[in-house]
């Protein structure tokens, strides 16, 4: 096995992973094959659902994050990211189980947020209900100086958790109204930017990103960005579409 290999713990969801790595893919500065990054993928989609377990509605998913941690260490991961913010909500248990070092998707979107505006006071994140429970971006965010606009409880309810669901079910058509409404009441409340901060919320976002992509941050992007940082030291290409 390459001993300098990216480590990626995926499968939630699955597209979500496919999107992380074209990611990877189009923003290396490669021109042939050999300058990519080697990667080794642990997909595993039967973890159990991270929203749910968070509110009490279903198990843990501990128990499979870890055995994905501890394969890829095992194998002699150089580094480790994960394209799922909840999965984020467990990231002290994961980073104790490998001696690689995981790459925090929240302090990676951070790090966009200041490179896209780097006067931005007040940031807008779109999350499941799970990792706006959990608060990682909002702790992150605001220790950091931000003030953190976030969807109401009945905003989650009516239109963030019904989004996501359809961009599960690939229904993204479906998903883009409740979106950009709730997109809308994030400006409304004062945001200057706004995370993407779920994986799959941009298949649903993808005509607001195109038209505006220094008004949001693409979570998996700015993971992308934080990937080719450690491993070529070098800033990535233009954002991939």
């Amino acid at each position: 096995m390459e001993t300098s290999f990216l480590g990626v713990l995926g499968g939630m969801g699955p597209l979500a992973t496919a999107d992380f790595l074209r990611k990877l893919v189009k923003k290396t500065p490669a021109d042939v094959d050999q300058k990519h990054i080697p990667v080794l993928l642990y997909g595993d989609c039967t973890t159990p659902d991270r929203t749910a377990s968070v509110i009490g509605q279903g198990p843990s998913p501990l128990p499979h994050l870890l055995a994905g941690i501890r394969f890829l260490a095992a194998q002699g991961a150089r580094a480790i990211c994960i394209p799922c913010n909840s999965a984020h909500c467990w990231y002290d248990e994961m980073q104790a189980a490998s001696p690689a070092p995981l790459l925090h998707i929240v302090k990676a979107s951070a790090a966009q947020i200041h490179r896209k505006n780097p006067n931005a006071a007040r940031v807008g994140v779109l999350s499941t209900l799970g990792t706006h429970r959990m608060g990682i971006y909002h702790d992150t965010l605001t220790a950091i100086g931000y003030e953190v606009v976030t969807p109401t409880d009945h905003e989650f309810e009516t239109l963030i958790s019904p989004a996501i669901a359809m961009n599960k079910a690939c229904k993204w058509a479906e998903a883009e109204p409740l979106y950009d409404e709730a997109t809308q009441r994030l400006w409304d409340r004062g945001a200057e930017i706004v995370v993407l901060g779920c994986t799959e919320i941009p298949f649903g976002m993808e005509r607001q990103y195109r038209a505006n992509p220094m008004k949001f941050v693409d979570s998996n992007d700015a993971l992308v960005d934080a990937a080719l940082n450690f491993f070529i030291g070098a800033e990535a290409a233009p954002a991939a579409a």
